[in-house]
């Protein structure tokens, strides 16, 4: 299918590059570049296209000059380089006016501006190169763009994309060797325009052809054999065949957490309900993606929702920002990491910043205007981590403390960064900002995180004793913020682990700080764990006074930590779904819910799951038996709203 394309087309970027024979003509070096275009070495071809650009006699010709910026712009936009666009868009003018000559050139350019576009889930953007495209095309050449074009309109429910998809297979179907190589790709294209479409028992039917052309359910794979046992795991899923779902999907490999990176996701994030996509609760999305070496996501792709073109696009940009581990990706299956797909749904959570937030808002205006301050939202933690520790030795070498804390920071948050090595990180950022004479607040957050890396909370009596010690020094204590930060970090319960004896008291001198605004969220966190106190020991009154002075909705968490605390683990042996268990599958289920008063969750789903549709209820049932600890609430049953947790299911090994 088009993501494995698209990820062995970004493989080439580590290609060496073959050096022209020495004493070549400029017309022998083009012809190499060329051939090395047509190959599909494109890593090659870009380094011997950027030399030809060099040579003055060449460039005089305006044709050569647009001939090369176009075919360079194509393998730069193969291997994932966004430059190319502007290099293909220099060339086509030239190349379009100069008629037949160039035809195959224009159009095949048109259709990497189109895949290129669909990448980065602009369809708008996609659907006039794509159409240009088909519109000059004739046989086997308009199967190429007839494909991006069903990959676009397929989401949009007016039938488009099975019509372009079922013209590509008109022409696939003609007995050529050229043809019967392309035609099990466009049957898996045509059927998910039909499941996109609502038409779940003809998409279920194509599918089925489409598995009997490629040798039927064989344990010899490749990447066009798992996309069509994906799709009929969808099929059969829809079309309420249960069973046959299970079956086909064990046949992709999917669901061996010892082969899939799924579960050691170290940055997930899912996209918001609303929005300008309208994102909706129950609006589900099936999306395909690989995993590039370093961990970050490329070619995601959306395969299968009902919710319409814009939505399809959000929840694969979402996957697009998502990172693992390089050692991780590293013990995956080849084949594997090309081709994993999980089921989303959007997420209703507001963004719930840690304790430490105001802290770090603090810190940010101190670091203003250094390098690494910018706002990488949305760029995935795996593709940033190279720049990141650049800056660090950057910092190091030029014996700035200031640039190198901030430098620090970023690369010890990193997500894909394991804390054996933040640990250090914080540690050197911690006395790097006692040698800049940096802030209180600046002091406190590194040294927090510094504790926070090393305990991981799992060593819970020294990490609030650390804390106290903190809490202790007088710089740090003479800092309003901080010293409320690290009273809330000393008061608060951690899992089993309950408050401290002294915990009324350091939130009461939270609450009283004048330094800090009456809605300031530490306040208000303080405020809503004295008032379950304070209810929890009889005292109604005291506690519906000091919840009202929160500010909150009866329904709204604390808008920092601490969230939530289970008491009770929901989940057994007796909770694995016999049927997965046969099959020998494992995997993973984000899910969110809400929380009543009294600790029980209501409204339980599923968010995220891998693999698609095995665990989901499962999941769902574990966190219905969960509790939680309770939350005061003057008269509404419900104390929290979308909470999330992540559930795996392993098999004992």
């Amino acid at each position: 299918m088009f993501i494995i394309a698209t990820v062995l087309a970004s493989m080439q970027a580590a290609t060496p590059a073959a050096t022209p024979a020495a004493g070549a003509t400029l017309q022998q070096r083009f012809d190499a570049a060329n051939k090395a275009q047509e190959e599909n070495r494109c890593a090659e071809a870009v380094v011997l296209y950027a030399a030809l650009e060099n040579e003055p006699r060449l460039m005089r010709n305006p044709r050569a000059a647009a001939a090369v910026a176009l075919r360079k712009g194509v393998c730069q936009l193969r291997l994932g380089q966004d430059e190319g666009e502007a290099a293909v868009r220099r060339g086509l003018p030239l190349l379009d006016a100069a008629g037949p000559e160039f035809a195959i050139d224009v159009r095949r350019a048109r259709v990497t501006l189109g895949e290129a576009a669909l990448q980065r889930f602009d369809t708008a953007a996609a659907i006039p190169d794509l159409e240009r495209a088909l519109a000059g095309a004739t046989g086997l050449e308009r199967i190429r763009p007839l494909m991006g074009l069903s990959r676009a309109t397929m989401f949009d429910g007016d039938g488009v994309g099975v019509r372009y998809a079922e013209e590509a297979l008109r022409i696939a179907s003609e007995d050529s060797p050229l043809a019967r190589k392309q035609r099990a790709v466009v049957r898996t294209q045509y059927a998910r325009a039909l499941l996109n479409a609502g038409r779940n028992q003809d998409a279920y039917r194509e599918l089925k052809t489409g598995l009997k052309e490629q040798g039927g359910l064989t344990l010899k794979v490749n990447a066009s054999d798992i996309a069509t046992r994906s799709d009929l795991a969808i099929a059969a899923q829809l079309s309420g065949d249960e069973g046959a779902a299970r079956n086909y999907l064990a046949y992709t490999g999917a669901g061996r957490m010892a082969d899939s990176p799924f579960g050691r996701a170290q940055q997930l994030e899912l996209p918001a309900c609303g929005g300008e996509a309208g994102l909706k609760p129950d609006d589900m999305a099936v999306v395909e993606f690989s995993i590039a070496d370093d961990g970050h996501v490329i070619g995601a792709a959306p395969v299968y929702t009902r919710a319409g073109r814009a939505a399809a696009a959000e929840f694969a940009r979402a996957v697009a920002g998502w990172s693992w581990a390089a050692t991780d990706v590293a013990k995956i299956p080849v084949l594997f990491r090309y081709t994993t797909r999980v089921e989303l749904r959007c997420t209703r959570a507001a963004e719930r910043p840690d304790i430490g937030a105001p802290l770090a808002k603090a810190a940010v205006e101190w670091a203003e205007g250094l390098e690494g301050t910018s706002d990488d939202k949305g760029v995935s933690d795996a593709v940033l981590l190279p720049a990141q520790r650049a800056a660090v030795e950057r910092a190091r070498a030029a014996g700035d403390p200031k640039a190198l804390i901030v430098a620090l920071a970023r690369l010890a948050s990193n997500a894909v960064v394991p804390d054996t090595e933040s640990a250090p990180m914080w540690t050197e950022a911690v006395a790097a900002a006692r040698a800049a004479g940096a802030p209180a607040a600046v002091r406190g957050l590194l040294a927090i995180r510094e504790a926070r890396a090393k305990s991981r909370y799992d060593r819970l009596r020294d990490y609030r004793a650390t804390m106290r010690a903190l809490l202790a020094d007088p710089t740090l204590a003479s800092d309003p913020l901080t010293a409320a930060t690290l009273r809330f970090l000393v008061a608060q319960r951690y899992y089993r682990t309950p408050p401290p004896g002294d915990a009324p008291a350091l939130l009461d001198a939270i609450i009283a700080e004048p330094a800090l605004p009456a809605k300031h969220p530490l306040k208000v966190g303080a405020l809503l764990e004295r008032a379950n106190a304070l209810a929890a020991a009889g005292d109604l009154a005291a506690a519906r006074a000091t919840f009202e002075r929160t500010g909150l909705t009866e329904e709204q968490c604390a808008l920092i930590e601490p969230r939530p605390v289970v008491r009770r683990n929901g989940g057994s042996s007796a909770d694995y779904p016999m049927a997965a268990i046969e099959m020998g599958f494992e995997g993973w289920v984000r899910v969110e819910f809400d929380i009543a008063r009294d600790g029980k969750t209501v409204a339980q789903r599923a968010t995220a799951a891998y693999p698609p549709f095995v665990f989901n209820q499962a999941a769902e049932g574990i966190l219905r038996d969960s509790r939680y600890t309770s939350s005061y609430r003057p008269t509404s049953e419900l104390a929290c709203s979308a909470n999330a947790q992540s559930i795996t299911f392993s098999i004992p090994r």
